[in-house]
């Protein structure tokens, strides 16, 4: 029952470390115009193992009887998986958009 628990929360916590990643890439990207401080490379690693890490919790937590720990394991994996999805568009667009304003100033 704990490893199920864990998985989730430590699922919720890397959600909440992509959320920050991002607010810090809009930062930089809409106020500051600092580019080369953007971290795109670490989104697909955070979506990856935030959906397996909730995918397991929720796998454990299902071998259990308590059903908050069910409800709340598939709550976490529905949830994580449609906004790790929007995270991911979102954070497609700002590079292209990165992208295009690098070629246009070099």
């Amino acid at each position: 029952m704990l490893q199920g628990m864990m998985l989730t929360v430590a699922s919720l916590l890397l959600f909440f470390i992509h959320m920050g990643v991002f607010a810090s890439d809009v930062h930089n990207f809409c106020v500051t115009h600092h580019y080369d401080r953007m971290s795109f490379q670490y989104t697909v690693v955070l979506i990856v193992i935030s959906i397996c890490w909730a995918a397991m919790g929720s796998l454990y937590a299902e071998m259990t009887e308590d059903k908050f720990l069910r409800c709340f394991a598939l709550t976490i994996l529905s949830e994580w998986g449609v906004l790790n999805g929007a995270m991911f568009f979102n954070r497609m667009s700002l590079e292209f958009l990165a992208i295009n304003y690098r070629e246009e100033i070099h």
